[in-house]
Parts: C-alpha cells; structure tokens; sequence
C-alpha cells in the first residue's frame, strides 16, 4: 500500500495584516494564503463567488461563429444534433442545451454514444446515421475536439459541425465550422479549465442573448454546471468556483430545480439534508455516471430533461440508475481486489494492467483505486472489440497525457489530459507500451509516496465552533481547493467506538489541560487495527495520537458543535 508523509505548507504572508483586513482569523487567513490568495480582492472574490465573475463567452475563440451557427440553426428549423459523452459532465451538458434549445423552438434531438459498442467521441457509423436521419448541424459537447476524420466525414455528407470541448488538443484541429475549447491554440480566454458543463452553461446564457430571449433555464442549469464541474475534477478555482459555488447554492435553496434531479435527490435521502461536494461527488454523481457505465447514459438525459408531470417516469429511472451504481460498486470493490492481490512485490513504475474480467465500463475507476493504492500511475485494460480498452489515471507528479502522446503510434483511438486518459490499442501492443512507459518514466521512490499536505499546526483551543464555520466559507472544496487540513502531535486517545457496521471510528481525543475533542474517522477501520497492533496498544484507548483532520460542524438534534473528521495518524 502507498506510504503516507505528511508535508507542512509554509507561506510568507502577513497573516494579521490579512486577518484584520478580511475580518477572519489568522487561520483562515493562513489556509487562503496556502492557496496563494494574496491581496483583498483576490480574497474577497474567493470568499464571496459572484456570478458577476463570470467572463463573457465571446471572449472565447469561435464563440461568435458558434452562436451565429447555432442561431441560424434555429431560426430555419434545421434538424440540429447535439452530440454528447456518457460521463456526468457530457450528460449535464447535454440536458443543459437540450431543455434550452427546445424552449427556443428549435428541432433539437440528443445522441450519445454507447460507451461499449462505440467508445468515446464521434465515431463514423453515427456520423453516417445522423446524416441518414437529416441532421444539419451537430453539436458536440464534451468531446470532438480529437475527431477530425469524422468532422471531415459530417463535412462531405452536408452536416456542419460546432464542437464544444474542453479536452486537450491534438496537433491538428477538426475541420469543424466552430471550434469552442479554450485549450485550443491561440483562444485569449484566459481560464482555460472550465469542464463541458461550465461550457455549455455560458454557451446556453449566450444564445438567449443573442436571440434576446430570457435564460428561463437559468438557474436548473447553473445547477447542473456545478455537479458536472465538481464531478469532472476540474480545478475548484477562477470560474469553475463561482459555478460549484452558486450552483450549489441555488441546489440547497431549490433541491427541486430540476425534477429528474430532485427525484434522485430524494430517493438517495437528501431531500431534508445539505448537499455539499462530498455529496455530489460520491452520492449523486456516480447515479448519474453509472447509466452510461452498464447501461444506456440516455436513461440519465431523459431524467435530467423530465418535466415535472413526469412522476413516474422519473422514479422509475431514478431507481434504475440506483441499481445500476450498486452492481457497478460491487464490480470495482472484486475487480480492485483481485488486481491488488496479483500485484508483484516490486511493481513497475508506471501500471499497465490487462484483465479481460473487468467490464470496460469501470476501468477508469480501477484504475482509480489501483492508483490511491500504489501511488503509481496506472492502466486498465480489458478486451474490447477486435482491441484491448481502458483508461488511465495518473499521480499529481505525472503528466499521463504527454506520456502516452509520446507514442501515439500504438493507439487506434487515444485523448485525455495530464490526469486521465482513454486509449484503444492492438493486444501485441502492450507490452510495447508497458516497456516505453517504464523506460522514459523519471519517477523515484518518493513520488509514490501519499503527501497529505497540513496548512497549520493547531492546539485543541484553537479548535472552535466559530472556527469551524469560518473555514466553511472557503468551500466547496475539491482539485484545486483541498480541504484545509491540520495537525496536533501528543494528543491522548481516551476512547474509541466503532460504528455502522465496522465503517466508522469515533473517538474522544484529549490534551494535557484536559480539553477533548470529537474525532470521526471514515475508512480507517483497517489501517487502525494494524497500527494499534504494531503498536502493542489496546484498541479501545489508553494511549497518544498524533492526528492530520478536517474541523467541521455537527449538527445533531438541532444543535451545533466542533468536531475534527481524521484523515491520518500515527500511535506516538
């Protein structure tokens, strides 16, 4: 398993001055200065995410074609397609454009590909369906930003095209009429990590303005930009934080704003209960994700587009998708064993894994864990039709997508970016790429080292509710904004409990002037076990901590406290 070290951040910030200047507490101050939010606007911004911060779409490369395009579409009654992904972030996109452009009278419909039968992105079959079936424009969201044969092929069969991406580009562009990615060269937009939802958000808001019409939809689909933002694990900085922010915002004011949404909300129980990122992340976004994972991502679309005299269609998708992230749940918990249990001692410095047993459609997440687990960057790949196919997921030290650029010659279908990738290769492959990757890989042992990175060293005095709230502000918290973390050495264990079924720890941890705190430790029920047996401690207390945490507030029966949520220790 990965060995954990922990890193203390530094700054040279005047943290009194910020305080006093921003009115909150040196802590805070520092957690924002480890950020690198160094003057009062860039603070004030960060502390108060404004939709104002939004920049204007037409700052982007090929927005004002995309929109005229579009427009035209509209106005003359073109068969327009909208072409998306069956991840979170292509399906909330999709929804996003699709509910607004059927508001504006347009003949809209929505394809996605099957992520089994077709894989990722354009692909030539359906580009020769959509023509078949009148298609004049298509729209992609999410992907197109790698198609350019299939572009070339829409071209010669009549059908333009308008690409809307945020993926990293190739050395050649599509032949496309429109090309919105600010990724691409020479785009001025200055944020270029917005996801397709983020896009496609700022892409619906300027349609309406340049037919001069009202964004009825507005606020469903900020909503739906935020969970495609937060899912997709774009940086939660600049514009991607104004709409995790907001949209969040308007989700807990109006959990209802979209009723597909609202019906899975209220079928996974947090109808009554704050939604934040952790909730999104792992609660309702992998339901959305789990439909084009083992099953059709149009079941997702067609509950995000339902109305709200669709009562049972939407509760018979919703719990559909509910399975189906259940059975895909239990999938990635044997196959992530099974790859684990058959690693050798001495793995290789970059992972390429074949296992013909996983289902393609979670490689990605095997990946994942096969990642936090060894600290390595690793490769899934399963059999697929006629070719091995699989994803990637990468270490923070590594650049996957350059990796794998390096030989793009081995790949029939290959695109992602520094963290993740997709890739399509001939079987005799394999071991061609295995043995490149580990040659050019520079990796050293400590780069697969677990770093927790610790914003400030805290007393159980300094552990207040007050402060709990204050580091509130600073959410929503994800890539680009971790959650703040701290430390306190020498701390005294006086009890543990074990809860849900062996899942959770509460302890009650105390200082040396008899202050005490409440700890709660979610999936360290294994490495606690181990660590009190090395230490030759009973399990239940009676010995001292040292503790990494998160200070948050626990409401319970309509009262607030502080407790710490534990993320390390070590028995000192």
């Amino acid at each position: 398993m990965t060995p954990t070290k922990w890193v203390m951040r530094e700054t040279d910030a005047n943290l009194s001055l910020m305080a006093e200047t921003l009115g909150i507490s040196e802590i805070a101050s520092r957690v924002m200065a480890n950020r690198g939010i160094r003057s009062k606007n860039a603070a004030l911004q960060f502390l108060q995410p404004d939709m104002g911060g939004l920049r204007p779409f037409f700052e982007m490369l090929d927005a004002e074609k995309a929109i005229s395009r579009i427009c035209l579409a509209i106005r003359s009654e073109e068969k327009i397609t909208i072409y998306g992904d069956y991840d979170a972030d292509g399906i909330t996109s999709t929804a996003i454009l699709q509910k607004m452009l059927v508001r504006l009278g347009a003949n809209v419909s929505y394809y996605i590909p099957h992520r089994i039968h077709e894989g990722y992105g354009l692909n030539k079959n359906a580009v020769q369906t959509l023509a078949e079936d009148g298609t004049q424009l298509i729209i992609t969201l999410d992907n197109g930003i790698s198609a350019i044969e299939e572009v070339r092929l829409a071209n010669s069969l009549g059908m333009d095209t308008v690409v809307v991406d945020h993926h990293e580009p190739g050395d050649e562009l599509p032949p496309a009429v429109a090309i919105v990615d600010p990724k691409q060269p020479n785009c001025p937009y200055p944020f270029k990590e917005l996801c397709a939802g983020g896009l496609t958000y700022k892409l619906a808001a300027a349609i309406c303005e340049y037919m001069g019409e009202p964004f009825v939809e507005q606020e469903e689909a900020l909503v739906l930009a935020a969970i495609a933002t937060i899912c997709d694990i774009v940086p939660l900085k600049d514009e991607n934080r104004i709409l995790a922010n907001c949209g969040m915002t308007a989700l807990n004011t109006n959990k209802l704003v979209n009723p597909g949404l609202g019906s899975l909300i209220t079928v996974r129980g947090y109808l009554e209960k704050p939604i934040d990122t952790f909730t999104i992340g792992f609660v309702i976004g992998p339901c959305i994700n789990a439909a084009g994972r083992l099953g059709s991502a149009n079941s997702a679309v067609e509950l995000l587009i339902a109305g709200t005299e669709d009562v049972a269609t939407r509760m018979q998708i919703t719990h559909e998708l509910v399975q189906l992230n259940d059975e895909r749940k239990q999938l990635t918990a044997d196959c992530t064993e099974r790859i684990l249990t058959n690693l050798p001692s001495q793995p290789d410095k970059v992972l390429v894994i074949e296992d013909t047993e996983i289902h393609e459609s979670i490689a990605g997440i095997v990946a994942g864990r096969i990642r936090e687990a060894t600290g390595r960057p690793t490769i899934v790949l399963t059999q697929g039709d006629g070719a091995m196919k699989g994803s990637g997921r990468s270490a923070p030290c590594y650049n996957l997508f350059e990796a794998l650029s390096a030989h793009r010659h081995l790949f029939a279908r290959f695109g992602g970016h520094t963290m993740a990738a997709g890739l399509t290769l001939p079987p005799e492959n394999i071991p061609i790429l295995r043995e490149a990757l580990n040659r050019d890989c520079t990796l050293t042992d400590d780069d697969f080292c677990k770093t927790i990175e610790i914003d400030h060293e805290l007393t159980l005095a300094d552990i207040t509710l007050p402060l709990a709230h204050e580091l509130s502000y600073l959410a929503p918290f994800g890539s680009g904004n971790h959650e703040p973390l701290f430390v306190s050495h020498n701390l005294y264990v006086e009890n543990v409990r074990v809860m849900d079924e062996k899942s959770t720890l509460i302890f009650t941890l105390a200082d040396n002037r008899g202050r005490k705190i409440k700890g709660i430790a979610f999936g360290l029920n294994e490495a606690y076990a181990a660590a009190t047996e090395a230490a030759g401690v009973n399990k239940t207390g009676g010995f001292g901590i040292d503790v990494v945490y998160g200070v948050e507030v626990n409401v319970y029966n309509g009262m607030s406290s502080v407790q710490i949520r534990i993320r390390d220790f070590v028995i000192s």
